[in-house]
């Protein structure tokens, strides 16, 4: 599963795991790289974002919203963005892809109203967590997941900017090969996670607009 997905809110939350199943072993692979789930052998896997493998069972669990933020220091030496197409006069922090190397654009909407950016900046990566660190270190305005960026905001160490626009969600989905018999203790798992998800403040289910493509898969 991508990095982001593992620290914030999937490994917090395996105590309740182990307590409810306390005879099934896991071996977690936390990794922002496509993974060929019948070559390395992994039983399932969580995936946001573009379904490209067409040989995959795959069951929507949630989807993932995206904050713009950047931190205080940052805003008070270039200034607050207040739409937008301000965004091309800031430096940002960009993420790659780990499938194909691409640099994603940042998307905008607000009504009827869509706007696509090309960001300028002078750093891009392709690790979730890493990509927010870059962000606190003051490297320019990021563009990530809330989950892991409402804590930063909410303890004033990022700023989120254009809040009355959004990004295009993400959908969250658990995959596994089709081929393989789906044991029972990767059975409840994938029961787990769903729950988790479906109760969690910001991956639960809910109306999803036209997706994006994948931010880690």
């Amino acid at each position: 599963m991508p990095t982001g997905l593992a620290s914030e809110i999937l490994i917090p939350a395996l105590p309740g795991f182990f307590e409810r199943y306390p005879d099934i072993t896991l071996e977690l692979g936390s990794t922002d790289r496509p993974v060929d789930l019948v070559e390395e052998g992994v039983d399932c896997a969580l995936r946001g974002g573009e379904l490209w493998d067409n040989n995959l069972i795959a069951r929507r669990v949630g989807v993932i919203n995206f904050v713009t933020a950047a931190t205080p220091a940052y805003l008070e030496r270039h200034g607050t963005p207040s739409h937008p197409d301000d965004l091309q006069r800031h430096r940002c922090v960009n993420y790659f892809s780990a499938k194909n190397g691409k640099v994603y654009d940042w998307d905008f909407r607000r009504g009827d109203e869509k706007i696509v950016v090309p960001m300028r900046g002078v750093i891009a990566l392709n690790d979730s967590n890493a990509y927010v660190q870059a962000g606190l270190a003051g490297l320019g305005v990021i563009q990530m997941t809330d989950y892991l960026m409402m804590q930063h905001v909410d303890a004033g160490r990022m700023v989120q900017l254009l809040s009355d626009w959004t990004s295009e969600a993400l959908p969250v989905h658990i995959v596994y090969p089709q081929n393989r018999h789906l044991s029972a203790k990767v059975r409840v798992f994938v029961e787990w996670i769903a729950e988790l998800f479906a109760n969690h403040p910001y991956m639960h289910m809910k109306a999803l607009p036209q997706t994006r493509s994948a931010l880690a898969a």
